[in-house]
C-alpha cells in the first residue's frame, strides 16, 4: 500500500501564502491610513489650541494697552514658537458708545510661502473705551 498523499502533505501552498499576504497588506494598509488621520487630526487642534492662545494674548494686550480700536487692523507676531497673522475688527455696538465689539482672527503664516494660511481661530471680546 501507498500512503495518502494528502496526508503526507506540511506545511501551506504558495496560493494560500499569497492569500494570506493580500490579507495582512490590506490590514496593514488600513492601519496606516488610521494612523495618518489620526496624526493630522492631533495636528489640527494643536494649531487651533496655539491660534486660541495667541487670540487671547491679543485680546489681553488690547485690555491692558487700553487700545481703542477703530474699524480694522492687521499684524504679524511670533508666538508659540510658530508666526501668526492677527486680524482685529472693531463693531459698535448702537445701545453704547463706550463698548466695541472685537473679532480678532488668527491664522498661521505657512512658511513655504510666507503667506497666511486658513484662519485657525475667531474670538469675539468687547472692549470698554478708556476712561479719560
Amino acid at each position: 500500500m501507498m500512503p495518502n498523499r494528502a496526508l503526507a502533505q506540511k506545511g501551506f501552498t504558495l496560493l494560500e501564502v499569497m492569500v494570506a499576504l493580500a490579507i495582512f497588506a490590506v490590514a496593514a494598509v488600513a492601519l496606516t491610513k488610521a494612523g495618518m488621520s489620526y496624526v493630522n487630526a492631533v495636528e489640527g487642534i494643536e494649531t487651533r489650541t496655539l491660534a486660541h492662545f495667541v487670540a487671547m494674548n491679543e485680546a489681553a494686550n488690547m485690555t491692558v494697552t487700553q487700545a481703542w480700536l477703530d474699524g480694522s487692523a492687521e499684524h504679524n507676531v511670533e508666538e508659540q514658537g510658530h508666526r501668526w497673522q492677527i486680524s482685529t475688527q472693531a463693531f459698535p455696538i448702537a445701545t453704547t458708545a463706550s463698548v466695541r465689539r472685537v473679532e480678532i482672527k488668527v491664522a498661521p503664516i505657512v512658511p513655504a510661502t510666507d503667506k497666511p494660511g486658513d484662519t485657525a481661530t475667531v474670538l469675539v471680546v468687547f472692549i470698554h473705551s478708556p476712561v479719560g
